[in-house]
Formats: structure tokens, sequence, C-alpha cells
């Protein structure tokens, strides 16, 4: 048994480390304190930090601390006086190393980060790859290399110096985090042998570092607990394994002979080597407590006795034939130049390096990570799925729409799920079982049906449209499926599948095309209109060294894809059918400005020539909460334009967004936007003096605008820029708008003709149709264009000018298809239009012969109005 000593109350994760003479040691727990116990006197000092700490190490007058904090939190030693943290991070810290001078820091948030202690600049280094929260770090620094265990099921090999991944083994368990993980996987280098070691479930998996190959396996037979850590000790000649049920295995590295046994109640979690004697360690449990063991009596004598002196003799052998091998390389080297060409030594260089690629997995946008326990598996404008206690929680956003949905998830494991109006789907990468309720069905015999997949299959991806339901699987295929279940079309993709998206019938899905440069990815598009039958493929651009982490379609039915470096871009449809990749903006940069940690993106919004942006701003934290229910925010962002605080960068913005995000170019309101911002970038132009420019925005204008700006010219003192103006664009204007007006007059005649020839023909069932080709159309008078920007004119102050700005006073004009249709007359006063205060007699003849209709043709606009209105309930109703 081991002779364990209590530290702290409460029971948990229990870290200990030495300092680096040797004189005290240290343990940290769920307390929140740290107990500094001096090793001659057994004298102890309390210091306290937090609610709790998860780990710690000291390096010369500085303890450093993963506490509950979600920052790396510095005291000093041996008092404790706390000092600036060094790093700040969005989840606790769960993992430290200290090699040199450098610190290695691993999270909860999914990140390993290196700080160099003697650099003043607190400059990070980061090691990005993982999937989940780190277990354990450990730093081999004769070859600069880091390994990291993670919960993602893999263990990482990283290059210090380069930054980048050497070898990623997926070998241990998965799990959601380091409370429910199966064990610590806490890995070590033997550095005699050039191995790592690796705890995988009760057995040692040890990996040569040349090939990255399984060499050989220790397993206790009459064990099968899962163990926690393996230590070597500093003279490589022993090995440490600690398992989860509190055993402690001490075993021969080379013959793997046990030589002492020790148990506890508690699992050992924690484990350190005294650096003054060599044979003795300190470890301590998951109950608060530590122990002393010593080793010296299963180690030889000769081992004892010359292992101080061949350290010192094996230093001066190293300096000594290091100099020799310099020396006869140098010498071999000059030969060697003389024969081999520069270019070969080049090409050689290239192909034994080697460099891996991590590729992107599937994920669904608006849902959090599947390493987390309680998550949400989607939110869109329908409601919520969400998961925790093995329970699926299904919420909606309308109460009244339908009640919530609770599932129990035991047995069955979906972690993938969609909702729409009419039915919930939920399926399992895990068991490949797949359910879809249709909770707005009017067959009360088939509210729900289950799908088993075949031929090893696994469910990576589910989406819903409004008519179909999506399954990507691993084996590169795309299944459409009813609602009510009929298997309909099986669409194979070029790539693995990275995520799936909809828009009514719509689907747009991105895969994998090729493999990508190292860290970064190479994707494509599928695009699939099943009513229309189209089909469009195409690559997709990505930033360098960044990954996708959000898809999906505008509430107008656009492509829009964001990036973890917060670029979100947009995919515009040409003229051919095809996709033109546009970039919108950068959200990570505008949160910052905001002073958020990021926005977690939900849904866009694109309509009249407006871009709002559906969000959850995160504050110190990766993925919302799930608990309190959090806050929809709606954002308006700006273009990504160069100076875009600056006033013309502004102006193009809002040019910009009319032209992109306008669903019809033909209504008034649109036409009116796009006059006004072409006009206020033409006067912002003028003042500025940069009549080039002015002259190109004119090139944009229809001749309305262009006898604007003429006007604003010559009022503003730029002569030759209004004379440029009339010379060369309002002849080819009003050439363009001429054979215009011939193309639309031919069109109008050629489908009168068809509507005559095709009203024979017209059903019964058509009869809506027939009355909107048929009915009396309004003549509309050529009236000069009411100018939506023209300043009041009074006819008292004609010859007064105004000394403010002509711009100030425009004002938009009305949307008269707007005003009700009804046989009230409006009174002159409730409209907000430009009005003269004479009106001149001819104006009052015309108004009163407006007045004088015919009694007989208001019957018959009333008859046809009834029956129109009839037609029409009766197709709603259809």
């Amino acid at each position: 048994m081991l002779s364990l000593v209590s530290a702290h109350s409460i029971a948990g994760l229990t870290d200990v480390c030495y300092t680096k003479d040797g004189s005290h040691f240290l343990t940290c727990g769920q307390d929140g304190d740290i107990h500094v116990f001096d090793t001659k006197t057994d004298q102890t000092e309390h210091i306290r930090c937090a609610d709790q700490c998860f780990c710690l190490a000291v390096h010369e007058y500085h303890i450093f601390l993963g506490t509950n904090r979600n920052e790396l939190e510095v005291r000093s030693y041996p008092h404790g006086d706390s000092l600036p943290s060094l790093a700040h991070f969005t989840q606790p810290v769960s993992a430290l190393c200290l090699s040199n001078s450098s610190l290695f820091i691993g999270t909860k948030d999914f990140k390993v980060v290196m700080i160099n202690l003697n650099d003043d600049s607190n400059k990070l280094k980061y090691f990005d790859g993982h999937q989940a929260p780190i277990l354990s770090l450990n730093v081999y620094q004769d070859k600069r290399w880091i390994v990291t265990s993670c919960c993602d099921g893999s263990v990482r090999i990283f290059n210090i110096d380069k930054q980048n991944l050497i070898k990623q083994l997926n070998i241990i368990t998965k799990s959601n985090d380091i409370e429910t993980a199966t064990s610590l996987v806490k890995v070590d280098w033997d550095k005699n042998d050039q191995m790592l070691a690796i705890p995988v479930k009760n057995t040692i998996h040890f990996y040569e570092t040349e090939k990255w190959t399984r060499k050989k396996t220790y397993e206790n037979d009459s064990i099968d607990q899962v163990i926690n850590l393996i230590s070597y000790s500093p003279c490589q000649t022993l090995f440490v394994i600690a398992y989860v049920n509190g055993q402690l295995s001490i075993i021969n590295r080379l013959t793997f002979h046990i030589c002492m046994n020790y148990s506890s109640k508690d699992a050992v979690c924690s484990l350190s080597w005294n650096p003054t004697q060599q044979y003795q360690f300190t470890c301590s449990t998951m109950a608060g407590e530590y122990a002393h063991v010593d080793i010296c009596e299963y180690i030889p004598k000769s081992t004892i006795i010359s292992l101080d002196k061949e350290e010192s003799q094996v230093e001066k052998m190293r300096t000594i034939s290091e100099d020799d091998e310099n020396e006869s390389i140098s010498n071999d080297n000059d030969e060697e130049k003389e024969i081999i060409p520069k270019w070969f030594e080049r090409a050689t260089s290239i192909i034994s390096e080697k460099k891996s690629v991590e590729i992107q997995e599937s994920f669904q946008s608006t849902s959090t990570s599947k390493f987390l326990e309680s998550r949400y598996l989607i939110w869109n404008n329908i409601g919520a799925i969400t998961c925790y206690n093995q329970q699926i929680q299904i919420s909606f956003h309308d109460v009244s729409y339908h009640h919530s949905i609770t599932i129990d998830n035991k047995t069955d494991k979906y972690n993938l799920a969609d909702l729409s109006l009419s039915s919930i789907i939920l399926a399992s990468s895990e068991t490949g079982k797949f359910l879809c309720l249709l909770y707005q069905s009017w067959d009360s015999n088939m509210r729900q049906w289950t799908l088993n997949t075949e031929n090893n299959e696994n469910i990576e991806s589910v989406n819903l449209c409004e008519d179909f339901i999506i399954i990507g699987t691993s084996q590169r295929l795309i299944r459409l499926i009813s609602l009510s279940g009929i298997q309909q079309r099986i669409i194979r993709l070029q790539g693995p599948i990275i995520s799936i998206t909809s828009y009514q019938n719509q689907l747009w899905i991105i895969h994998h095309s090729t493999q990508g440069l190292p860290k970064e990815q190479a994707m494509s598009y599928v695009y699939i209109d099943i009513d229309n039958d189209y089909y469009l493929t195409g690559p997709l651009p990505l930033t360098p060294k960044t990954k996708l982490i959000w898809i999906g379609f505008s509430d107008s039915g656009k492509c829009f894809y964001l990036e973890k470096s917060g670029y979100l871009t947009m995919l515009r449809r040409t003229k051919t059918n095809q996709f033109e990749p546009l970039l919108i903006s950068n959200l990570k940069q505008e949160a910052e400005k905001n002073k958020i940690t990021n926005y977690w993106l939900l849904g866009i919004n694109d309509f009249d020539g407006k871009l709002q942006l559906r969000v959850i701003e995160l504050r110190g934290q990766s993925y919302p909460e799930l608990v309190p229910w959090p806050i929809v925010s709606i954002i308006s962002i700006p273009l990504s334009l160069y100076e875009i605080n600056t006033e013309k960068s502004q102006l193009e913005s809002d040019y910009l967004k009319i032209k992109l995000f306008n669903n019809s170019i033909d209504n008034d309101e649109y036409i009116n936007n796009e006059r006004q911002s072409l006009i206020k970038m033409f006067a912002l132009s003028c003042k500025s003096n940069r009549e080039y420019r002015a002259f190109e925005i004119c090139q944009l204008m229809d001749s309305i605008a262009l006898q604007l700006a003429i006007k604003y010219a010559t009022k503003s003192g730029k002569l030759t820029l209004a004379q440029k103006i009339i010379d060369d664009l309002i002849e080819q204007n009003n050439k363009d708008e001429e054979q215009k007006e011939k193309h639309t007059n031919k069109t109008n005649i050629s489908s009168s003709n068809n509507s005559s020839i095709s009203s024979s023909t017209i059903s019964f069932s058509s009869s809506f149709e027939e009355l909107k080709q048929t009915r009396s159309k309004v003549e509309i008078t050529n009236v000069p264009f009411n100018n939506p920007f023209r300043k009041k004119k009074l006819t008292n102050s004609t010859n007064e000018t105004s000394t403010n700005d002509e711009l100030s006073q425009w004002k938009p004009s009305i949307n008269k298809s707007r005003l009700p249709s009804s046989n009230k007359t409006i009174p002159q006063s409730d409209v907000n239009v430009e009005t003269t205060t004479t009106i001149t007699e001819n104006e009052e003849n015309s108004s009163s012969g407006k007045r004088k209709i015919d009694e007989t043709e208001n019957n018959n606009e009333d008859t046809t109005k009834n029956k129109r209105n009839r037609l029409q309930q009766f197709a709603c109703n259809r």
C-alpha cells in the first residue's frame, strides 16, 4: 500500500511538481489551494488561488497555474503573490509542461500554446489541429518535439520550431470532456530506444520515432483496468504505470519484469520525479492525497554508482566526438561538393521532407462541437434541438406553433439532427440509426419511421428540404428520400463530405476534392436544384491555413459560407449559371471592434439592399451555452473594402449592397435607392476635385440621374465635367433607351399573339391566369418624372436661392403602387409629396376631367374585381 498523506479537502484531479533544486514540492487540487511542502522538514505553506486548480508548474520564482478562471494564472514563489496573467482563453487550462524556459499550455478549448519565458514580448506559438480538450503534454527537448493527447481520440506529435504536425495516431478512446474520459493518457519518451510510450486502454504501445510504427506492446494479463499514465525514471532503467483502480506498477524497461506493485483506493493522476534524488518520485491521487515512493532497491548498484560519472564522461565524449565528426564531415563534404551538383541536393531534401496534411472532418452548421457533453444539434429559424443528460430536447421558437418534444437518447445515441415546419430527423453516426418524426402529419398511423444503414455506411450529415430528406454517408453518397420514406435518388461525390445545407428544394453540398497543401484544404461544392433539375459544381476558394465552420442559404436563397479566420463569402449566380465567389466581410474583425470574442452565425437576411446577420454574441467562449438560453442579435456589417471608415468607402459599400442584395431590379424603390447612392458618390467626388472619378460614376447612371448630375456639376463650377457628360453620355444613353423600347414593343406584340392562341385551350382550372391576361390595363400618361431628389419650388420664392447644399433637401418619391387601391379618396395633406402653392388652370381642368368617370364602367370594374377575388381565394384553397 502507498503511504498516502492528505493534502486537499475536495476529491478530484490533483497535480504535483518539484522545484528545480528539489528542496520543495507543490500540490494543487479542486479546493483551489496550493500547498508548498519542504522535502526535509515537511513544513507546509498554503496559497489560496481560485475555486479549482487543475495543473501547475514551477519555474525559478514563478508558479504557473491552470484554474477555473480561463487564464494562465501566475503567482510568485514562494510567497504566492498574484502577478499579471500571461494568456487568456475561453476555457480553463487543463495541462502544463515546462521544458527549460519554454512553457507549454493545453486548454479545454482545443488549444496548445507555447510561451518563451525568457522573452518579454510573451509571443504565443500555436499548435493547431485539436478538436477536443487537451489531456496531457510532454516535450522531447533534444528532438524539439512535443506530444499531445486529446479527447478527440488522437495523439499528435509536433515540431516545436516549425510548428508543424509530424504524426497523428488515432489510437486512444474518444471522450467529450476530461471529466468523462476513461484515461488521462499521460505519455512519456523512451530516450534510450528512441520510442514513444502511449497508454491505450490496459496496454502500453511503444512507437519508434523514425517511421512511427508500433514496435512492441506491454500488457499485464492479470489486470484489465485502464492505464492512466506512464513515466520513465531519470536513469531510464525503469518505468512506472498507474491504473485507474489505484494500482501502481514499477517495471523493468528492458525485460518488462514487474519489480513492485503498490495499491491505493483512488487512481494515481499525477507523478513527478525528484530532481536531486533521482530514484524517488511523488505521486498524487484523485482523493487529493500524495505519497513518496523510493525505487532505489530495484535499480542495480552499478548503475547507481556509475550514473553520475557516466553523465559527466558522456558529455565530454560527446563534445570531443562532435568536434571530430565535424572535422571529418567537413572534409568529406568538400570532396562531395565537387562531385554532387547542387540541384540534386535540393531535390533530395525536398523528397525526403514529409509533411502531413490534416483533412477537415464533416460538420453541421449551427451545431456545437460533437465532443461537448451538452450541445446544440441544430439551431434554425424554427427552433433548436439540444442534447444533454442522454436526452434530446426539441424546442420551438414559437410555442403556439408546437409544444416542445423530449426523446430518450440512451440507446440510440443520436448526434445529428435537423428541424423543419413539418418534420424532425435524428441520426447517429455511431449506430447507423435514422429516425424521422412527421409531427405535422395528417395521418395518425404514420407519425414516425426509422431506417438503418447498411454496407458499412456511416451517416456523416443530414438535412431537411421542403419535400426531401438528405443523408450524406461515409461512402461519399448523397441519398435523397421523401418525407414518407420513399428512396428516390443516390448521388455520388468526388470526395469525403464536409457539410450539407438546403433552401426549399435546393441543395448545396461541400466536399473534399483532393488532398490539399499542408495546413490547407482543397474543397469543392455541388449545387442541386431538384425542381428545375440543375446540377452545378466547382471549386470552393478558401484563405490560407483555415477551415470551414458554417455554410448556408440566406433568406433570399443565396449561398454563403464562413471560414474559421472570420471571412464571410457569397456565391453570386451569374447569367451563365455559374457561381462567382465574392468576399463580403470579416466577422472576427467586426467582433473585435465591438470588444466581443466572436459571433456565432445563425442566418443571413439580404432583402431590400441590406445585409443583416442573425448571430449569438460569444464573450470568452467558443460556443453558446445551453443555460441560460442565449439571446439572438441582429447586426449590420459593412463590406470588406479598404478604408471603410472614410465617407467614400461607406458610400461605395452602400451602393454595392444595393446591387448585390436586391431580388428585383424593376421596382421604383430599387431605382430610387440606386440613383440616390450614385448622386451622393458623384457629389463627394466633385467636392474632392476628382472629376475623372465623377465621370466614371456617371457611366453607371440612367438619363434621369445624369440630368441631376449635370445640374450639380454646373452649380458647383465643374463646367468641363458637365460638358463631358453631355457630349459622351447623354447621346449614348438615349440610343440605348430607344433600343430597349423597340425590344420591349416586339416582345409585347409576340406575347399578345401567343396569349390569343393559347386562350382557346385554357381549361377551368386556369381561369385565374385567363383573367390576368385578358383584364383591361390602365393607361399611364407620359407625365414627366417626379425627381426624387429635387428641391421644393415655391411660386412666391422662385428667384431666391438657398445657401444650403442642394443635396441636403432632396427627398425620395412615393412608390404609388404601394398606396391602398380603394374607392375612397385620400386627402392630399396625408401624403408626404412635394407640391406647389399655385395650380395652373390646365392642371385643374385635367384633374376635373379625370374625376368624370362613367358609372357603368365603375360597375363593370367592381364585378371583375369580385370575380378575381373569388378565383384568388379558390386558388389559395387548392
